[in-house]
């Protein structure tokens, strides 16, 4: 495929073509500037095909199809949005090609992976490696994070979060609510507090209907950061009405409250209520949009990622992890930080 970019944009290689892939793929082709999307690898070939065509991009398929991306005439960078089990080697891959890469979260699955990975990044010491935490990004969580101090509600005490999806396309597992689901407000509390959790307890009730055998659905996850806030994650999985984010926190000197993304409250006919997203692209889209717009220009401008980097990710799966033994253990277990590498000190 011949390369008819300009000298300053950036050819992206997708890595999976499945939903938030392909809303990737249109995002980088039509809705940030400096960007074109280069090649799209998927399993399923037919797939593959489908989003790449529209674009202009390389399909990529099969067992060497990644190697083939990443060979790819004009692939600068890399946008992994594969099933969750095949992240950490995929990055590791993208890694050795020395390219800038967006790993949708989770960074990895396992403790021992994401440390891997920060340990490998380490080792070339430079961040090439930002982790879709998109909600860094988001206008609403931005707004609430701003309110949070003496200027706003004073010092936060209590933060309570909620995240509802309509179903499990891939099976309800519980394991995978803290991997897969509660992962976003796991890094998205740390992001507001500016404070890493100390303890995690996980409680679960009666599941609801469509919950498999030996498994929990919706479940609360409630934590304690160093400092003391009660961070509380009510995650329904199955919920059926429709997706739904919300976050309010309660400080010292009053409380602010981020709705769940409906821009509109429709009154009429003796009635009030809004329009729930079905999907998170809904309610996130924007968020998106302006995560990959970041990611785009500091790999123009040589800059460190923006958002989250691949040590938020470890932190943000060592969690989900420890979460999932207090499901097990049914009892609160400790989160024991380790130090962070120099390579992640924020940058003033």
């Amino acid at each position: 495929m011949a390369d008819d970019r300009s000298d300053d944009t950036i050819g992206v290689g997708i890595i999976g073509a499945g939903n938030i892939g392909t809303a990737h793929t249109a995002n980088l082709a039509r809705s940030v500037s400096g960007s074109r999307v280069a090649a799209v690898f998927d399993v399923d070939a037919d797939r593959a095909a489908t989003v790449a065509g529209p674009v202009g991009a390389r399909a990529c398929s099969g067992d060497g199809g990644i190697d083939e991306l990443l060979g790819t005439e004009g692939v600068d960078a890399v946008l992994i949005a594969s099933p969750d089990a095949v992240h950490a080697e995929q990055v590791r891959s993208v890694l050795a090609a020395e390219r800038p890469m967006l790993c949708e979260k989770p960074l990895a699955v396992t403790d021992h992976d994401a440390r891997s990975i920060v340990d490998a990044e380490v080792g070339r010491g430079r961040r090439t490696i930002q982790v879709g935490f998109m909600r860094r990004f988001d206008p609403g969580y931005t707004a609430l994070k701003r309110e949070l101090g003496p200027d706003g509600i004073g010092e936060p005490l209590l933060v309570h979060q909620l995240h509802t999806n309509t179903r499990a396309p891939y099976g309800l597992f519980t394991e995978q609510t803290m991997t897969n689901m509660a992962i976003h407000e796991l890094d998205i509390g740390r992001w507001l507090l500016d404070d890493e959790y100390e303890s995690v307890l996980v409680l679960h009730g009666r599941p609801g209907p469509r919950t498999p055998e030996g498994e929990h659905d919706p479940i609360l996850v409630i934590l304690r950061s160093a400092s003391g806030v009660l961070v509380q994650i009510e995650a329904f999985v199955n919920a059926t009405f429709g997706y739904q984010v919300a976050c309010r926190v309660a400080g010292a000197d009053g409380q602010a409250a981020m709705g769940d993304g409906a821009f509109v409250t429709r009154s009429r006919s003796f009635n009030r209520g809004v329009d729930v997203p079905e999907l998170w692209l809904g309610r996130f889209a924007e968020s998106y949009r302006l995560q990959l717009q970041g990611w785009i220009d500091a790999i123009r401008t040589g800059a460190a990622p923006p958002g989250a980097s691949a040590w938020d990710g470890y932190l943000a799966t060592m969690v989900a992890n420890r979460a999932i033994e207090a499901y097990h253990r049914g009892e609160e277990v400790a989160i024991e930080v380790p130090p962070r590498p120099a390579l992640y000190d924020p940058i003033d």
